[in-house]
């Protein structure tokens, strides 16, 4: 696998104890519909890239809870590798960029999410998610 190039977020908040995931359309296809990401600026980590990313799009801010892994596409001749990150949404934070912009159960995401690997994605991050949801459940 190249280097990685860009960093995002599968951003989850708690509704009535079960998690919800934040999807966002893309900034080249209105239809489509994605999760937050962006290029690495240089000096930058792939985490602070991501939770940046995700105040910059959805105007969300949010920490990271756990890597959950990567997708490499070709965009322009180039290979892109995208490290994706479980994150907590803290607030809202800025207005984000002008796309819509959706809270999801995960079956809902499920069938929302426009390609397999972002679907991939939400999946691994909602076996981590559930888990971090009975535990925060369990505290409050």
């Amino acid at each position: 696998m190249a280097d990685v190039t860009h960093a995002g977020g599968v951003v989850m908040r708690l509704d009535g104890g079960a998690p919800r995931y934040l999807v966002i359309t893309s900034r080249s296809n209105g239809e489509r519909w994605v999760f937050p990401k962006g290029r690495i600026d240089p000096g930058e980590t792939a985490e602070a890239a991501a939770e940046r990313e995700v105040l910059e799009e959805a105007g969300v801010a949010a920490r990271i809870l756990n890597a959950v892994g990567s997708s490499e596409y070709k965009k322009d001749g180039r290979t892109v590798v995208v490290e994706f990150f479980l994150m907590h949404y803290l607030r809202v934070s800025g207005q984000g960029e002008d796309r819509k912009q959706r809270w999801c159960a995960y079956e809902e995401a499920l069938e929302l999410l426009s390609y397999d690997h972002t679907r991939e994605l939400l999946r691994r991050s909602h076996l981590i998610a559930v888990k971090l949801a009975k535990k925060m459940v369990s505290v409050s």
